[in-house]
Parts: C-alpha cells; sequence; structure tokens
C-alpha cells in the first residue's frame, strides 16, 4: 500500500495531539470506503475525526437523504403528491450521543422532494406528535399556502402551490420560536428542476444541522444529513472527472455563519439554484441560516477530497467529511 505525503501529515498530526496510531491509506475503493483514521482504541480529534457515527449506521444508511432521486421526462407539468409526517424521535446523531428530535417522517433532515418548475404540488401534512407544527417552504407560493397556521397534535393540513422558480428551497416547521422547531429537526429540502433539464451529474445532497445535547439552546454538535462525523467516517464516493452537483444548505440554527470549504479544488457556484450560470468560483462558500446552493465541480485525479466549514467549532464537532474520487 502506497503511503502519500496527505498520509504522513494525518500521522505527523495524530502524533503532535497524543492522538495515537494511524491506520495509514485505505483499502481499495469499491465497496464501503474505509476510513483514514485512528487505529483501535486511539482518539483522533484531528479534523473532526474523534465524532464518530453510530455504529449502527452503514456506508448506505443515509442514502435516502443524500442521493436525490432524478425525474422521470415529462412534456408537460406532472402534478407531484407528498405526505409528511411529524413524528417525535429519538434519533442517534453521533457514537455517544442520541437527540430527542422532532421529525418530518422519523429523520432528520426530512424527506428529498423533488418537482420541476410549473409543476402543481400538492403536500399532506399530519401531526403525530405532542406539539403543534406546521410546514413552510421557501421559494415563491401563494400566500394562502404559506404554512404559519399551526397543526394541532392529531391534526392534518393540505398544502398546495406550483413549483418554482427552479433552484434549491428548504421547508420547514415555522412555528415560533421558529429555532426551537428548526433546531429540533424539522428541515428539509424541496428542489426545483429547471424546465430544460441541467446537464447529467452525479448529484448529492447535503444539508448542515446542528444538535443541541444539554438543551442549553447552543448545538454541541454538528453534523451533514443528520449524524456527526458520518462523511469522516463514509466519503461520498463520485466518479473521477465527473461532474459533481451538490445541492447544499445550512440548517444550523444557533450560529450565524457556517461555510463549506473544499480541499483540492475549486467549484462553481449557483446561490439558490435560481440561475443556469455560475455566480463565482471559488473553493469555500458562506451560508447564513437557511442560505443554500448548488456548487459543481470535477475531481480529476483518484483520492480523498476533504469538506468542512471553515468554522473550528462545527468543523471539528463533527462536521468533516470527505469525497473519494474512484
Amino acid at each position: 500500500m502506497a503511503i502519500t505525503r496527505r498520509d504522513l501529515l494525518w500521522a505527523g498530526a495524530a502524533a503532535a495531539t497524543g492522538a495515537g496510531a494511524w491506520v495509514l491509506g485505505s483499502r481499495r475503493l469499491g465497496g464501503a470506503t474505509e476510513p483514514i483514521g485512528p487505529a483501535r482504541g486511539a482518539v483522533a480529534r484531528t479534523y473532526g475525526h474523534g465524532v464518530m457515527p453510530p455504529a449502527e449506521l452503514g456506508p448506505q444508511s443515509l442514502d435516502a437523504v443524500t442521493t436525490p432521486l432524478a425525474l422521470e421526462p415529462a412534456s408537460r407539468p406532472v402534478t407531484r403528491r407528498f405526505s409528511l409526517e411529524t413524528v417525535d424521535q429519538r434519533v442517534g446523531v453521533s457514537a455517544d450521543h442520541a437527540f430527542d428530535a422532532w421529525t418530518f417522517g422519523g429523520t432528520v433532515p426530512g424527506p428529498l422532494l423533488r418537482a420541476r418548475e410549473g409543476d402543481p404540488i400538492e403536500i399532506t401534512l399530519e401531526n403525530r406528535s405532542d406539539h403543534p407544527h406546521n410546514l413552510h417552504f421557501h421559494g415563491r407560493h401563494d400566500v394562502a399556502a404559506d404554512g404559519w397556521e399551526p397543526v394541532r397534535p392529531g391534526g392534518k393540513a393540505t398544502y398546495r402551490f406550483t413549483a418554482g422558480p427552479f433552484g434549491l428551497h428548504p421547508y420547514h416547521c415555522d412555528l415560533t420560536p421558529s429555532e426551537d422547531h428548526i433546531a429540533n429537526g424539522l428541515y428539509g429540502l424541496l428542489i426545483v428542476d429547471p424546465p430544460n433539464p441541467r446537464p447529467p451529474a452525479h448529484e448529492i445532497a447535503l444539508v448542515l444541522g446542528g444538535f443541541d445535547l444539554d438543551g442549553d439552546g447552543k448545538s454541541d454538535l454538528f453534523g451533514w444529513n443528520g449524524v456527526a462525523g458520518y462523511f469522516a467516517k463514509y466519503p461520498l464516493k463520485v466518479p473521477v472527472g465527473a461532474l459533481v452537483r451538490v445541492y447544499l444548505a445550512n440548517l444550523v440554527s444557533d450560529s450565524t455563519l457556517a461555510s463549506f470549504h473544499l480541499h483540492a479544488e475549486m467549484f462553481d457556484v449557483y446561490r439558490n439554484g435560481t440561475r443556469l450560470v455560475p455566480d463565482e468560483r471559488t473553493d469555500i462558500l458562506s451560508l447564513g441560516p437557511a442560505e443554500r446552493a448548488l456548487v459543481e465541480f470535477r475531481l480529476p485525479n483518484r483520492g480523498r477530497y476533504m469538506f468542512h466549514p471553515h468554522q473550528r467549532q462545527l468543523a471539528e464537532h463533527g462536521a468533516m467529511g470527505w469525497f473519494a474520487a474512484v
């Protein structure tokens, strides 16, 4: 097994922090990616590797909220019907911590929804939790579908609007105090495709969230797609040289800013996903609460490309990950 300069840097960082021995490199990529990480018994905190996901989660456990399903071709608008349930659910957010979450359908974030601009959307929300909730979408819609009215426990509401504009639109519970409902897990993404599809790409959804474990109103752990440390252990595999499109959103409600930084490569930014030409090319993007973007890039060489927020508190407490170009 070849040892790279990056492996040596990892080993040096581990030694400098007293992290213990490191397993250098990784096995040949094919099925689940073997993580670069600490040897048995070691605690490695460099870039958040000290935060590990629950042991019961495997390399496909987050696919439902990470891999958007493509829409079938259509020559006219198609009515999209979705059902969401609010459920109080205890979810594991790291190897050592569980979180009493308020969820859409039992997961944090909630289900990935997708439509094409101009499609009629009909969403039924059933409140099966012990608290009043509602459902609010970003984007454009009739004010009657804005979703600010509370849905009582055991109640049901239906929201109807036309998908648009094309882009990336978060949805979340919007009851006051809204930061409580979002912080407890009631959020997800709606992808609205343009009428003429974007170029084919390897698509990934990444939603940054925070987890307040002690009830003091401040997040203690952070993770992409609901789990701290997940993409550090299970890197996101993408084809070498292929166009990668990431639907990126920041749903950390108790931090004024989060960022997305990609190592060793640049990416094109489409703010809110509402343009077909990029706004800029960079290697770091800052997002306030509920801000989102499409980012596109190609990874030219086989290997691992790190990504993380450039805020140390977030990166070192679970929000670090890898893209593995294979």
